[in-house]
Formats: C-alpha cells, structure tokens, sequence
C-alpha cells in the first residue's frame, strides 16, 4: 500500500481562510481514501504567504521527509497552495521527482502518474505568481482609498494620540500629548539635542512609545531614532499623509523577499485636518528646516583617527571624539547617549592615545616575533574575505544558470502556446531584470577579488622585508 503525505496552506488566519484550511485536508483525504493511499503524514502552513520558502516550517519538513523516504505520494489542493513562486514552485515540483514521489493536484486536474509532462504544472505555476502580485497591487489600491476617507488605518496610533473607535480618527492623548510638545520644544526652542532629549527623558522616568503601545520588548530607554521619528512626523501637524512608503519584492537567492521603499511625495495621499493638531505646523517646519541645517553642519571638520575604533572598556561602546574637551578628547560613547546613568565618560586625551599606539608601533617594529603575528592575523584576515568573495560568485554565477533555464523553459511554454505574448515578455522582461542585477553584482565581486588579490601581493611584499 502506497503512504501518502498531504500539503495545506493558507495565508492568512481569517476565517474562511480557516475554513478553506478544513476543506484542503478534507479534499486530500477523500482522494487518498479513493486511491486506497495510506496518510503517513499532514503537512499544514497556516497563515503563512506562499511567496517565500525559508519562512514555512511545514513545507520545508515535507521535502526534507520526501528525501527521507518517508512516503510514496503527495497531495495538495493546487499548485498555488504549493507556493506563488514560480522558481520555487518549479523546484519543489523537479525535487519530488527526482525521489520518484507521485504529485496529485486536484483543483488543477494534475498528477504525475497520469500526465508524465510538467507543462500543465510550469503554467499554473506561472499564474499563481501573477495571481500573488494582481492580489499586492488591489491591497495597495484598497489602503490607498482607505486613506482618501481619512480613516487612520495603521493598527496602533501614533504616540500622543489615541484611537476614536466610533470615527476611525485620532485624537489627542492627554498624558502622551504633552511629552510630543515637550520634544518639539526642546529641540527648537531650547536648542537641545536628540540624545539630551532622550537622557532627559530617561532621567524623569517617561514610559517609551513601545511601553505605551504594550509591545512585548519594550525598553526603559529612549533612542535618537526614536526622538527623530516623532520630530519628522506631520501626523502631529493635524494632517494624515497616508503611503509615505510600499511593501515591493525582490528576489535574492531564489527566494522572495519583502522590502520597503519610500514613495515618490506626489503619489503619496496627504489629508489636510484630518485630526486635532499637536504641534503648529510653522514650528513643525522650523524643525525640519533645523534638523537640515544641523545635518550639513554636522562634521567638526576636523577628522578623528579613532573615533569608534577606540572601545570602552566598560561598557565596549566606541568612544566618541569631542574637540571641546581637554583641547581634544575621546569619550564613551555610551556616556555620550545616555549619560552616566549608563556609563562614566572615560576620557582620555587624543594626544596621548595617540601617543601610546605611537610607542606600542615602535615597540611592536622592534620585536620580529610580534611583527610576524601581525603579518599572519592579516594574511589570514585577507584568505578569508577571498575565500568568501569566491563562494559568493559561485553561488551567483549557479543562479545565473538556473535563470537561463528558466527562460528556455519560458520559450518552450511560448512556442507551444500554452501562455500568450504579453505573459511571455511580462516573465521575460522579470527573468532579463534579475539576469542584469546578478551580472552586476558579479562585476561588483570580480573587482573586490582583483582588490583582494593586490593587498595579498602587498602583504607578501611586507612580509619579506
């Protein structure tokens, strides 16, 4: 009697979602018992998207069992249950054959032993994908004319507000409110700095926005970033300004990943009163206008030579250069941040670190035993950053193959007519994108070898004198 293994997944834990989990297993099990199959075994990925691979546990299990034997036949609803990414799809599909493992797909009327040819598979396959990237584009327009009603439509309110439940809007937080005022007014009128900011917050005990929005990890500290956040957000001027950034894909080693990617500002939706303001929106832009200005004139313009290469040796945080102390000195970077409730300041003169590396070199010089070890940390530092490029071209350069394979695929599916012109050049001008950003990345790791490749002859050299 032949085992079976059975594949269900959804994306999401919605309800029908649920109840569509229930009838993938159900639909499995009837064909199985038609079958005369034995279950061994049910693989279930739930509320997990189909576009990636490495994040689902269950399908990863499946195959690595498959390789183990562990059963003859495999069943799943669809291709798109299998996945919505077309390589990944069409991996998955050649691994099960290679270990001789029957593929039953009902909804697509699909099964290995009674259609020897993938090309019924390689096409649904190449829907699912599409189908994946129609469903991003009507989530974005479906937020997009969320956010034209005014309706906030993240799930926790920004800090300083709260949620109206009844209107879908924002209002003012009575006890977070007055610290968003407190930091604008700082900033701007005071002249503090980010970090000051932040320490005098830490110092009279206000509850960071994580703390306040119950996050699991929140932490007592209050960060620059933080602090920046709330000083570049115009939600505090009273205005929604809705699709400031989109999720995209990217493909990166065969798998599909996420990213975010800020939006041109006249495609981004900007609702005017949408909510009771907190700040004014002329200080608001006083603050952007100084944050500007203190950007381009950041540098000290006096360049450090150690400046986080030098560690505390309390709390390993890089020390900082600071030129108005001691005419010149380094100081703990942690201090520096949240002062000395987190570390002391350690300061040491910049003359006389300089000094001390400038006594160990010489002395360092003097010893050939000590010169020799330095030589060989460095050789072996640069062996090991050449054994990686290399590593990393080879994986590249297999990639580049797979996506060669895939076009002639592509081809063979165009010249059978099983897909049309506009699918074939949609996939073409997808696989030709990917094709020229590996090309580039490889020219990128060739030249980083030829680098390499002179510092080794460099170290020779140094090595022989």
């Amino acid at each position: 009697m032949m085992k079976c293994a059975i594949y269900a997944r959804v994306s999401t834990h919605r309800e029908e979602q649920k109840n569509s989990l229930h009838n993938q297993i159900s639909l499995a099990e009837s064909i199985a018992k038609e079958h005369g199959f034995t279950i061994v075994g049910r693989y279930i990925d739930n509320g997990i998207s189909g576009t990636g691979f490495n994040n689902r546990p269950e399908i990863i299990r499946l195959m690595e069992d498959a390789k183990k034997k562990k059963f003859d036949v495999v069943i799943a609803k669809s291709v798109s249950r299998l996945g919505r990414n077309l390589y990944k799809s069409l991996q998955l599909a050649h691994e099960l054959e290679q270990q001789n493992i029957r593929l039953i797909l009902p909804e697509d009327d699909y099964d290995t032993k009674l259609n020897p040819s993938r090309l019924m598979f390689n096409l649904k396959a190449i829907f699912a994908e599409e189908e994946s990237i129609k469903l991003s584009e009507r989530t974005k327009l479906g937020l997009r004319e969320r956010a034209k009603q005014g309706k906030y439509k993240a799930s926790l309110p920004p800090y300083g507000y709260k949620m109206n439940n009844e209107t879908q809007k924002l209002e003012p937080n009575e006890e977070t409110a007055p610290i968003v005022q407190e930091i604008f007014r700082l900033y701007l009128y005071e002249g503090w700095g980010m970090y000051r900011i932040a320490n005098y917050l830490m110092r009279k005990g206000i509850p960071t926005p994580r703390t306040v929005s119950g996050a699991i990890n929140a932490g007592t500290k209050w960060h620059q970033n933080t602090i920046k956040s709330i000083l570049t957000n115009p939600v505090y001027t009273g205005k929604l300004v809705h699709c400031r950034e989109e999720t995209t894909h990217t493909l990166a080693k065969s798998e599909l990943y996420k990213l975010r990617r800020k939006v041109e500002p006249d495609k981004q939706i900007v609702i005017e009163n949408a909510h009771p303001a907190i700040i004014s929106e002329d200080d608001f832009q006083a603050v952007q206008q100084l944050m500007k200005k203190k950007g381009k004139s950041k540098s000290n313009g006096r360049e450090s030579l150690f400046a986080h290469i030098a560690k505390c040796a309390d709390c390993n945080s890089g020390m900082h250069f600071r030129s108005d102390r001691r005419k010149g000195a380094y100081v703990c970077g942690g201090y520096v941040k949240h002062s000395s409730s987190y570390c002391s300041s350690h300061i040491i003169e910049e003359s006389l670190l300089l000094q001390a590396v400038k006594d160990d070199l010489k002395a360092l010089i003097k010893d050939n035993i000590k010169l020799e070890s330095l030589y060989g940390i460095a050789e072996k530092k640069a062996s090991s950053l050449k054994s990686s490029f290399t590593k990393e071209l080879k994986q590249i350069e297999r990639q580049i193959e797979k996506l060669n394979n895939q076009f002639v695929s592509l081809l063979t599916l165009h010249a059978e007519g099983a897909i049309n012109t506009e699918q074939f050049k949609h996939q073409n001008e997808r696989i030709a994108h990917q094709l020229q950003e590996l090309a580039n990345k490889k020219a990128e790791i060739q030249s980083a070898l030829e680098t390499r490749k002179d510092i080794t002859e460099q170290l020779q050299a140094f090595g022989t004198v």
